[in-house]
């Protein structure tokens, strides 16, 4: 290996014109492999941009390889008194590793210190366990907010950055809220509402929401069942739904699959692709000496079938099932362009919205039957439906064609 004492001439090298020198010399910093990013952090001679620019190459594809190496590490750590302190830090031990993989190098912080040092300075300045005046704390006085120039950055799912810049994602605004509490002994839960992320506080035995994007501006559920309810059907039940850690990650994965392939950084969103897909497929795995015999009839079983009127658990439009896929058939791009992601591996529905022309694809864990007996309205009903005399609708031959994905 080359002496590290060599590195400040190397890097001097990397602003040669020649190609030829450039591969050679990026080769050798290459052979440093993990080592490379504390040696340049001795270096006194500040980097020039095209220095810069190509050092943060090599040290991309080193994180990468250590991104796939240590990713299933935080989901082994050790479990803690009550389910809710390890669960919160095993997703502290996700983020940590998804801010190291992000974190160039600007940013050398380790996030525990960062949330350390807010729980810290909360307490020099107040003695209660409120998680209203957390909140202001976090939202006001620190100003964290929601980056709205530039949200697909894909340093907005960085919670280093975070913190250092003071502006985020609302998931990854609420993740802060949520881990700095948990130093403090005070619960912040995470609520997936739809479009959006809130966090969700118990305050004098009712539940209250912070609005984490929006300068943790603080909202009651009464407030939100008012503004969503002709639109989003089961929003009550949305708002009391766990948000497990599971769910939480997999939810900053998509986010930066989606900022990354905006960013047309393929290497990097093929790998946190493989990443989401190993986190699917554990999730909706099962030992077989596990399964019990309703286990496997409901693992072949679909819930509906071409012709039922169905209704969305979240957005609340009505429809009828045209077609069913027995996994998720869209590309990598349109799923992980949707504002969330259920499990690929259950059926998915092609759905016939009704009151409109659209066609929508649905996983099965997101309808519910529809009860209301309604006719449906639909330019391409007639074509693959016959109606019978008591209002129900019946699948014709008529081949459904697909969706172009």
């Amino acid at each position: 290996m080359t002496d590290p004492k060599q590195i400040p001439h190397l890097v001097k090298l990397l602003d040669d014109e020649s190609v030829e020198v450039c591969a050679t010399v990026t080769k050798e910093l290459v052979a440093f492999g993990s080592t490379l990013k504390n040696e340049l952090r001795k270096m006194t001679i500040p980097l020039t941009p095209v220095q810069k620019g190509r050092i943060e190459e090599i040290l991309e594809g080193h994180r990468r390889t250590w991104l796939k190496r240590v990713w299933t590490s935080w989901g082994n750590l050790p479990v803690h008194k009550g389910r809710y302190v390890s669960d919160y830090k095993r997703l502290e031990g996700a983020l940590s590793i998804l801010a190291e993989f992000l974190s160039g190098l600007d940013y050398d912080f380790k996030l525990k210190d960062l949330l350390d040092d807010l729980a810290a300075s909360y307490k020099r300045k107040f003695n209660d366990n409120n998680p209203i005046t957390l909140a202001r704390f976090l939202f006001k006085k620190k100003g964290l907010a929601g980056d709205e120039e530039d949200y697909y950055n894909s340093q907005n799912s960085n919670l280093v950055y975070v913190i250092k810049k003071k502006k985020g994602m609302p998931i990854s605004l609420t993740a802060v809220y949520m881990l700095v509490g948990l130093r403090l002994g005070i619960k912040v839960e995470g609520c997936h509402f739809p479009g959006h992320f809130l966090a969700r506080i118990d305050q004098d035995g009712k539940k209250i929401f912070v609005d984490c994007f929006n300068g943790g501006h603080i909202i009651e559920e009464k407030d939100l069942l008012n503004i969503k309810h002709k639109t989003f059907k089961g929003m009550a039940k949305i708002l009391h739904e766990k948000t497990d850690t599971q769910m939480m990650v997999r939810r900053f994965l998509a986010n930066l699959i989606r900022s990354f392939q905006i960013q047309e950084e393929e290497e990097n969103s093929e790998l946190l692709i493989g990443l989401f897909s190993d986190m699917d497929a554990q999730i909706n795995s099962k030992k077989v000496s596990e399964l019990t015999p309703e286990d496997i009839i409901n693992f072949v079983k679909q819930a509906f079938l071409p012709g039922q009127c169905v209704c969305h658990k979240r957005y609340g439009y009505r429809g009828i099932i045209v077609d069913v896929d027995a996994d998720c058939t869209a590309t990598d791009s349109w799923y992980y362009a949707n504002q969330t992601q259920p499990s690929q591996h259950q059926p998915w529905y092609h759905v016939l919205v009704d009151g409109s022309d659209q066609v929508t694809y649905v996983a099965e864990n997101n309808l519910l039957p529809d009860e209301s007996k309604a006719s449906v309205i639909h330019p391409l009903l007639s074509y693959f439906f016959t109606k019978t005399t008591e209002g129900s609708y019946i699948r014709n031959d008529n081949i459904w064609p697909g969706t172009d994905f």
